[in-house]
């Protein structure tokens, strides 16, 4: 039996069962998906890399920048850009600022952050939670078509309707219950496009907040390592009505309309050479609680980026917040 069991190796997943660890205590990750990170996302396509889920990193707290520092140092991490562009139909382009706050990605992608933070942990992957039930005095993990897990205190870092889905054994007070429901999340449709000799854009990344269907672009293929990439790589993000009306349709459909209002915005008229399609069904919060580390009942913690800041940040700030609250005497 473990100390702490965590499901979801994502970020906040991650930073808990690294803080635990520290303190000594017997941590196991149970991750669905067969890579670290959740969505701080990446993906070789067509021979290119991709970063089809968080797009970059801020920092605020002086803790995470600590953390920055480190990935920096360890070539993790570098600054992608000082702010990014907007862009309106009404008002055309305003670019960046030099004085705008660093962006950090990563050379290798994203999921970069994941594979630092995972190593050397006991993760388990390609095992989905089925069920979260109490057990004693202790916690009981049923998987789908595995073992049966059993921890004195569980971390669960799932978005917070797929948490939820894994208590329905636990007897959860209405005020608690009411509180999570509240929870609610944007979905996203996420396109990759590869196009070949084309003169890349002087812009790392444009936001479009007055879009109806489009709310960013990144210029994907200028957070690589120079030389490494091959032509031009773009990553189209809809906005979160776009994704919410459009959900079900079909991938090549959503790729035809997002790359036609993203051609104004292009230096070229040439269309790509491949695309990519991905949905994000909890893409990124949009209704948060306060508290960085959310205690169900005694040893049943939620944490992710639905719980304070939001971001990659937050993400990381919930860990930590889960791990300490996990290490609180009684």
């Amino acid at each position: 039996m473990a100390d702490v069991l965590v499901i979801g190796a994502g970020v906040a997943g991650l930073v808990a069962a690294r803080s635990l660890r520290a303190s000594g205590a017997d941590v196991v990750v149970l991750e669905k998906s067969r890579g670290f990170g959740g969505r701080a996302a990446s993906r070789t396509v067509h021979g290119q890399r991709i970063d089809h889920g968080a797009q970059f990193i801020t920092v605020r707290d002086e803790r995470f920048a600590a953390q920055v520092e480190a990935w920096s140092a360890a070539g993790v991490v570098t600054e992608w850009s000082r702010g990014v562009a907007r862009w309106t139909a009404v008002e055309g382009w305003r670019m960046a600022s030099a004085e705008s706050n660093p962006r950090y990605a990563c050379p290798e992608g994203m999921n970069a952050i994941g594979k630092a933070l995972a190593e050397g942990l006991d993760v388990r992957l390609h095992t989905t939670v089925a069920a979260v039930r109490p057990d004693a005095d202790s916690w009981s993990v049923a998987t789908r078509d595995g073992p049966t897990f059993r921890a004195t205190s569980v971390i669960v870092t799932a978005p917070v309707p797929q948490a939820l889905a894994l208590l329905t054994d636990i007897d959860i007070t209405n005020d608690v219950r009411g509180r999570l429901e509240a929870v609610t999340y944007a979905p996203c449709h996420t396109v990759a496009l590869g196009f070949g000799a084309v003169e890349a854009p002087r812009w790392p990344g444009v936001q479009l907040p007055e879009h109806p269907d489009l709310a960013w672009i990144a210029h994907d293929s200028s957070r690589r390592a120079p030389g490494t990439a091959d032509g031009v790589t773009l990553l189209l993000h809809a906005t979160p009505s776009y994704s919410r009306l459009r959900f079900d349709d079909l991938p090549e459909v959503i790729v035809a309309d997002l790359l036609a209002a993203a051609r104004p915005l292009l230096p070229w008229d040439t269309d790509p050479t491949w695309s990519f399609h991905h949905r994000w069904r909890y893409a990124q919060p949009e209704y948060t609680l306060a508290e960085q580390a959310f205690e169900v009942t005694t040893g049943l913690t939620l944490a992710g980026d639905a719980f304070g800041e939001g971001r990659v940040e937050g993400a990381y700030l919930s860990g930590l917040a889960a791990a300490t609250a996990l290490r609180a005497p009684g």
